[in-house]
């Protein structure tokens, strides 16, 4: 109001200098008139000159009000595009005063600094009306809001406690880069462990902004991490999966090259060992390069109806010698009219590693089963072995590339460790679902989806659970075909 009154008091001074020099020239040119005469005409003029004061005054304050009107409207509008804005965004926001008092923050905040549980009271959106408020502020008792928000009293719900950061977040790492942000007006960036029940971490940067005042934006990196993770753990199974055979043929071959070559009984030995350990690095590398085929698209598949049983019975032909020397048996419950719609040699690469997984990691005297059904479109795969199991630990990590869920018993057992990555990925491309479900001691049951002819509906996979250890979603226990053991 300092404009406005600066405006209205030199126009009111000069109605008052006008006034008076009238007074003046009328007593002066009219010295014989009544006083009611002189009465009337002073009032008549005074109320012409009230009008035009009073409406020029009422005009400039009009602007004014208008002006404010604008204004108010504007810092609304900039609240509500902020408020989304920082609602929209997946990074905590958390806004600290001199005093490392929480003035403003977002829900991601909340979630991330577990805010909820100290706010002291819900907060509204600062716009009379507004729905539940993505920003939380904190404001002094005066009212004056600490976030810079202009609003009206009566639509702002003050608080009565202040919340600090030390309240908000016992870490240290927190705690210090915002004091570190506001003691030496410079950003800060750091990295944050949270620990819990659900530990996160946390990249953290604080910048100051204004005078007194620091904002700090928390990034999510676990997921990241967890990655990162991942992908080291990959390219150090790869190398060691790499260096054994390596190191056997590098070592074959100087003994050969030393003289061994003379001794025809060690030479072709040592002949086979190059020539199996040459193999076993040709099936990594091939592997590998399927595998990244397979994710990355590359593979194109061509479906064909074929009858389900024909290709289990031919797989499990296949590695009959095999299932004998380990003296493993193979039983099969598959419907021969089960007609289901896949890329026949894809179809054998997922049942070959399966299969040979089965029968590697199984007990002598040990089975596998393999029973399979036809539901809502898809037809379910059982393959269920008698081996020693997996543990709850290693089973989410089964389908994990050059991941061994018994590194100590697997260590002597051939193979690259892609079979079940590979397995995975090719059961999604023809649109199915596989999951693992497994007891210590017992064995192990694989059950993956495949699409009927003309199969258009969900997989079954996606029905609740009720086993007690699973590596995906549910399972079922089919018992309407009675197993019965392949036929070579």
């Amino acid at each position: 109001m300092t404009e406005l009154s600066r405006k209205i008091w030199p126009v009111t001074a000069a109605a008052v200098f006008a006034f008076a020099i009238y007074e003046a020239v009328k007593t002066l040119l009219f010295p014989r008139l009544s006083i009611i005469e002189s009465h009337i005409i002073t009032v008549t003029v005074v109320g012409v000159l009230a009008f035009f004061l009073s409406r020029y005054a009422l005009g400039r304050h009009g602007a004014v009000l208008s002006r404010l009107q604008r204004q108010t409207k504007f810092i609304q509008e900039s609240y509500q595009l902020l408020s989304a804005v920082l609602a929209s965004l997946r990074e905590g926001v958390l806004m600290v005063d001199s005093q490392t008092n929480l003035l403003l923050y977002n829900d991601a905040a909340i979630e991330i600094l577990a805010l909820r549980a100290l706010e002291p009271a819900p907060s509204r959106s600062l716009i009379q009306g507004g729905s539940p408020n993505p920003l939380h502020s904190y404001l002094n008792r005066d009212g004056a809001d600490q976030a810079g928000l202009l609003a009206n009293d009566a639509t702002i719900e003050r608080t009565t406690k202040r919340l600090r950061l030390a309240d908000a977040t016992r870490n240290p790492a927190v705690n210090e880069a915002f004091r570190k942000a506001l003691a030496e007006r410079a950003p800060v960036d750091t990295r944050v462990e949270l620990v819990g029940r659900s530990p996160r971490i946390l990249q953290l940067k604080v910048a100051p902004i204004g005078k007194d005042q620091a904002v700090g934006i928390f990034y999510d990196i676990t997921e990241l991490e967890r990655l990162e993770g991942v992908r080291r753990e990959f390219f150090s199974n790869l190398s060691h999966e790499l260096r054994t055979p390596l190191t056997v043929i590098m070592g074959l071959s100087e003994t050969l090259i030393g003289g061994a070559m003379e001794d025809r009984e060690n030479c072709a030995r040592f002949l086979e060992r190059l020539y199996k350990n040459a193999v076993r690095m040709s099936d990594l590398v091939s592997d590998i390069a399927d595998l990244s085929s397979i994710e990355s698209g590359d593979v194109n598949l061509s479906p064909i109806s074929i009858p389900l049983k024909e290709a289990v019975a031919e797989c499990a032909g296949l590695l009959e010698p095999k299932a004998e020397e380990m003296q493993v048996r193979f039983e099969v419950a598959v419907p021969a009219d089960l007609i289901v719609r896949v890329d026949p040699t894809r179809l054998g690469q997922i049942l070959h590693n399966l299969f040979e997984n089965a029968i590697k990691f199984n007990k002598p005297g040990g089975s596998v089963t393999v029973r399979a059904e036809g539901a809502d479109g898809f037809a379910r795969v059982d393959v269920e072995d008698t081996g020693n199991g997996i543990s709850s630990g290693d089973l989410p990590r089964i389908f994990e590339r050059l991941y061994r869920a018994d590194r100590s018993r697997s260590q002597n057992i051939q193979g690259t460790g892609l079979g079940l990555a590979i397995v995975k990925h090719l059961v999604l491309a023809h649109g199915g679902e596989i999951k693992a479900s497994s007891e210590l001691g017992r064995g192990s049951k694989f059950t993956f989806t495949l699409p009927l002819e003309s199969a258009t509906a969900p997989s079954i996979l996606a029905q609740p659970s009720h086993l007690p250890n699973t590596a995906s979603a549910t399972d079922r226990t089919v018992d309407n075909v009675n197993p019965t053991p392949i036929q070579k």
